[in-house]
């Protein structure tokens, strides 16, 4: 098969399909001819880029990781305010509109692949990261002073992450109690308590694309 001009996009439109049809199908039904239909791809070329199914949900998984950890790792690596970096996390960590199709598909592979031990890894990973970043702008706000932790900061970012996920799972899959700004809210509400911070109420607002506004004054 001759090699494609632009294998990431080709990648990137394969894993966008997978996570459709796992939302349609669910990843245990999931064929990858399924993906390659709503690709608009021969099946043949899906075999050029992923062995098999669960090299895709796999790879679906790493875009998750990249979504959750790295893009939240290098936000808050551009901030100088340990408010800012913890009200960013909250910000990117929970599912905008146009992140619950990926945040869907990972719940659903989770679930499905809960005794594999590959995807153990990689859940582990994935929430151990997170939580290693919550707890070292946990630290630095301490250290700084603004922040005053009821609780060990460990405990507060394993919280945390719990929060996200928690309120993720009901964005993503609809649940009508809560929206973005809604669960934002309650998430900062309860960092603000462990930290006994109440500027992280009142800090800016992300923008609809989910970048934060400009810093307010303090």
């Amino acid at each position: 098969m001759p090699r494609p001009r632009d294998q990431a996009a080709r990648r990137k439109l394969l894993l966008d399909a997978a996570v459709q049809v796992i939302n349609d199908r669910g990843p245990a039904r999931m064929q990858m001819k399924d993906v390659a239909d709503m690709a608009g791809m021969a099946t043949g070329s899906v075999y050029y880029y992923y062995d098999n199914v669960d090299e895709l949900l796999r790879h679906v998984h790493a875009m998750a990781f990249d979504r959750y950890y790295t893009a939240r790792k290098d936000a808050v690596a551009a901030l100088a305010d340990p408010r800012d970096k913890l009200r960013t996390m909250v910000d990117k960590g929970l599912p905008r509109p146009q992140d619950e199709p990926l945040s869907l598909a990972l719940y659903q592979v989770e679930v499905a692949k809960a005794r594999d031990p590959r995807h153990a890894d990689m859940i582990t990973r994935l929430c151990g990261e997170q939580t290693r970043l919550y707890q070292q702008i946990l630290d630095e706000g301490t250290a700084a002073g603004c922040f005053r932790p009821t609780l060990a900061t460990g405990s507060i970012a394993a919280n945390l992450i719990s929060l996200e996920d928690g309120y993720g799972l009901a964005l993503a899959t609809g649940n009508h109690d809560y929206d973005y700004a809604q669960a934002r809210h309650l998430v900062l509400e309860a960092a603000a308590g462990w930290t006994q911070c109440p500027e992280l109420l009142t800090g800016p607002q992300p923008s609809p694309d989910g970048a934060a506004s400009p810093a307010s004054a303090r």
